[in-house]
């Protein structure tokens, strides 16, 4: 069974969206409040000082990656957002589906946006830039769906496409979420690894096994913290007790 929903679930993350579309996930417009970074007002502190000192030249892009992107909730409020005219935003993930619907919507502009379609799991990602050349790597709810013994591989190659003083901001699921509690027998795939009832998976993380994923990259960490909520879904009368991993690790400038 563990096989089957390996080598399928790039299938089961298309049908996802097909019955789905746009509708599911919201524009995640607290992005800004948890990563000012990505306002490009936290840039890397030399490239800043580089930019004042030479205001009649042109500036280096600003270049993010999102990973999973989706039907694209983080990338459409990036860019309707930001007023860098030197930023850049590629954008990938595993279902083609996905990708089809993000690139109809009116936001997606080529000369501002490239989405693209990768296997983070693969040995060999094809991109469209290279090694150290990203500023930031956005990485939201993603690396949950992986298959634990792929982790650190995905997180190892994550880094080696960051330029040095380039961060990865995180947000994932945490251990004892509500949707962790809630899966009925029979749904455990591994230790803490699950599968929903649409095929596609789910890890839920401690802070110490963020740590190492990311530590073993070489990364550095600047922000691992628990974020425990209450929503309630006052129409369902549902009380909901969330609980996520949000880090931000960055890489050594030397």
């Amino acid at each position: 069974m563990q096989a089957k929903y390996e080598d399928e679930a790039n299938q089961f993350w298309n049908e996802f969206y097909e019955t789905h579309q746009n509708r599911f996930f919201k524009d995640r417009h607290w992005l800004y409040t948890e990563f000012p970074e990505l306002l490009g007002e936290e840039k890397n502190g030399d490239r800043k000082l580089l930019e004042e000192n030479c205001e009649n030249e042109p500036k280096e892009p600003f270049r993010i990656l999102e990973v999973g992107c989706g039907v694209g909730n983080t990338v459409f409020p990036i860019l309707e957002n930001s007023k860098d005219q030197n930023l850049f935003v590629y954008c990938c993930d595993f279902s083609q589906t996905a990708l089809d619907v993000l690139r109809t919507n009116d936001l997606y502009d080529p000369g501002r946006c490239h989405a693209f379609y990768c296997d983070i799991t693969a040995d060999k990602w094809e991109t469209p830039f290279l090694e150290c050349s990203l500023d930031i790597i956005i990485v939201i709810f993603v690396i949950s769906a992986i298959h634990p013994d792929r982790m650190q591989h995905v997180v190892s190659k994550l880094a080696k496409y960051l330029k040095p003083g380039g961060v990865v901001l995180l947000r994932d699921y945490g251990r004892y979420d509500m949707a962790q509690l809630r899966f009925k027998a029979g749904r455990c795939l591994a230790n803490n690894f699950y599968v929903r009832g649409d095929g596609t998976r789910v890890y839920f993380f401690t802070q110490d096994e963020i740590r190492k994923l990311f530590a073993c990259a070489g990364l550095v960490e600047e922000q691992n913290l628990v974020d425990r909520r209450l929503q309630v879904n006052r129409g369902k009368q549902l009380t909901m007790y969330r609980v996520w991993i949000q880090g931000k690790y960055r890489k050594p400038r030397s």
